[in-house]
């Protein structure tokens, strides 16, 4: 999973969370979230979502684009969204897509899911036939309890110290990989709709298939730790992102919720 794909997804992700409703409430709301990119400390990116959610169903659709130092050295823009349905257990999307470009190059990506299991997939560029050796083909076994990057990191519990005891496994359409997250303790959060306090966790990223054992970009996050944090924004027993921080090779890249507003 490419950097700059893992980040939109984080981005997308927090739109998607920050929707959930308390119980009682409307039973169909428009959500739209909000949201500043920075690399070390600069901004570049700006993203808006916009959320729709009821008893049964979930969907979410957002944009991103460059903003600030970034819209002057990179064209750079992308959409994402997942639609599912909403159990007891949770959230469990029954489509997830990608649709990044930057300077020219762009992604799609359009994955399906029957009960947790991949159920039919279509990337853009498509992976060669003739891959090099070190490529590391993904097989249909490893798609049998997988999660989309969205709706898989919503955390449904009733016990806040168990959020970051977890792996959970993403797939894209492209690459197959674990998220394995630890405690880091917990912090304090203040957005536009919410304040409370957080669960930090610690994520390691463990590498499946898809992707080059080759690759320097995926042996610096190998090696490196990501920071999310949870928190129950709008019900007590489902923890949901509202930070990231993602390390890249010339500084942390972070992504933070800036604003939420329902009508």
């Amino acid at each position: 999973m490419r950097l700059a794909r893992f980040a939109t997804t984080l981005a997308a992700l927090c739109g998607l969370t920050l929707s959930l409703q308390q119980a009682g409430a409307a039973p169909r709301q428009t959500v739209t979230t909000e949201y500043g990119m920075a690399l070390i400390g600069l901004i570049i990116g700006k993203a808006t979502f916009d959320t729709v959610i009821d008893e049964r169903s979930f969907s979410v659709k957002g944009q991103m684009s460059s903003a600030g130092l970034g819209s002057l050295v990179s064209r750079t823009g992308g959409t994402s969204e997942v639609s599912g349905s909403v159990t007891q257990r949770g959230f469990s999307a029954t489509r997830y897509g990608l649709d990044y470009t930057s300077d020219g190059k762009r992604w799609k990506s359009d994955v399906r899911f029957r009960s947790g299991r991949v159920s039919a997939s279509e990337v853009s560029p498509k992976r060669s036939r003739n891959e090099k050796p070190s490529y590391i083909p993904v097989q249909r076994s490893q798609l049998a309890s997988v999660v989309d990057p969205l709706s898989g990191l919503m955390i449904r519990s009733g016990d806040a110290a168990s959020v970051c005891r977890r792996t959970l496994p993403l797939y894209d359409g492209w690459s197959r990989l674990d998220l394995r997250l630890s405690s880091a303790g917990s912090q304090r959060v203040s957005l536009t709709g919410y304040s409370g306090n957080a669960q930090v966790c610690n994520v390691r990223i463990a590498p499946v298939s898809g992707y080059d054992r080759n690759s320097k970009g995926l042996k610096f996050l190998q090696g490196q730790t990501i920071e999310l944090w949870f928190a129950p924004i709008a019900r007590p027993d489902v923890y949901v992102p509202v930070y990231a921080r993602i390390p890249t090779t010339i500084g942390p890249l972070t992504l933070r919720a800036t604003s939420v507003t329902v009508k």
